[in-house]
């Protein structure tokens, strides 16, 4: 069975967008919360020096220059020429001027960090994959708007440099999305593995842990971000067969062949589920214990779970729903003020196993 908790330094990552997901959404609303506790709105200066992850903090720039260009774009009216010089200068100036002096608030700030949190690890572990996603559905980019983009990529800087030379030394002056990522792919090294044990890694294990643990009801629809472990994996320093001789086979007795393909082959939903105690889930050992406060008694895993699932990773509407549960007088009432503000709101499933889980834990608080 995969350990999903215990890492080693030679753990390598693979890339699972629901758990990065989930991640993003609890560490940016950490990292802003702490933030905006003592200031209304974060500059430009700050966004550079927010965390010690230096390409974190380029992809929150990133994002917000590309919301920014999208926004002066929509700005340009269809009754001017804004390609006349006088104009373009001017549009120029003002764009750089207004750079200068960015001040941005909580509310606008957050899901900026979240984006560029998911963009960091994706680009991390798969780099291929962020380009595909940065760069797959534009029309096009023109040289120097391409040429724009490159301050913003600190890590894997080889890569990128020469990526942006081949761009540079090309003839053409605007470029598809599939030109874009084939001058990447051919820029880049055919294998990419990142270890547990990587410095960026380490500098999000600080911030809030990466190794998730995330409900094994959601493990039926997502590939986990799960290490792979040297004895998992295939040797691919076998030692090759002389010539002309063979690999000795070992008869296996049918009856023992067979033993092993009646049973079904365990997935890995199933394997968690017969992990240290056997079909107990974590909200099955909380409901042996009343709980005073539904917020402090919630697991980091489950959390994320839930945010996710029943409340589409709105953060603030998850902790208002426990805010107004700690209100309640009893059970049914919690249950009526759930379905009514949220149930709908976020169309539950009413028979998931999440729902029943979340449920069982509030119970807990009035029993």
């Amino acid at each position: 069975m995969i350990n999903l908790t215990e890492y080693t330094d030679m753990s390598q990552l693979q890339l699972d967008k629901p758990t990065i997901q989930s991640y993003g959404v609890a560490l940016s609303e950490k990292l802003t919360t702490d933030f905006f506790s003592s200031k209304d709105v974060i500059k430009g200066e700050e966004i550079v020096r927010f965390t010690d992850i230096e390409q974190l903090n380029f992809f929150i720039l990133m994002n917000l220059f590309d919301r920014w260009k999208e926004e002066i774009n929509r700005l340009k009216s269809p009754y001017f020429n804004y390609e006349e010089e006088e104009v373009s200068l001017a549009l120029k100036s003002f764009v750089n001027k207004v750079s200068r002096h960015i001040a941005v608030r909580k509310e606008f700030f957050k899901p900026l960090v979240q984006k560029a949190i998911v963009d960091t690890l994706t680009y991390l572990i798969s780099p291929v994959e962020f380009i595909e996603q940065e760069f797959g559905k534009i029309d096009q980019l023109s040289k120097s708007d391409l040429a724009d983009k490159q301050k913003f990529f600190k890590l894997y800087k080889d890569t990128i440099t020469l990526w942006f030379e081949k761009i540079e030394q090309s003839s053409k002056e605007f470029f598809s999305a599939k030109e874009i990522i084939d001058l990447y792919k051919a820029s880049a090294p055919r294998q990419h593995t990142v270890q547990y044990s990587d410095p960026v890694v380490d500098k999000f294990n600080q911030l809030l842990k990466l190794n998730i643990a995330v409900a094994a009801s959601q493990q039926a629809n997502v590939d986990r971000l799960y290490k792979i472990t040297p004895a998992e994996t295939a040797s691919v320093n076998e030692t090759p067969l002389p010539a002309g001789s063979e690999q000795p086979v070992t008869k296996i007795p049918e009856n023992r062949i067979s033993q092993q393909f009646s049973k079904p082959a365990l997935t890995l939903n199933e394997e968690l589920r017969q992990g240290s105690t056997v079909g107990t889930s974590i909200a099955e050992r909380l409901s042996k214990s009343k709980i005073e406060d539904i917020k402090s008694s919630i697991p980091l895993n489950l959390k994320f779970l839930f945010i996710n699932v029943l409340f589409d990773g709105k953060v603030i509407e998850y902790n208002e729903a426990l805010a107004h549960i700690e209100e309640c007088s009893d059970f049914e009432t919690a249950q009526q003020v759930l379905i009514e503000k949220y149930s709908k709101k976020n169309k539950w499933d009413m028979h998931t196993e999440e729902k029943n889980e979340f449920f069982q834990i509030i119970e807990r608080k009035f029993y």
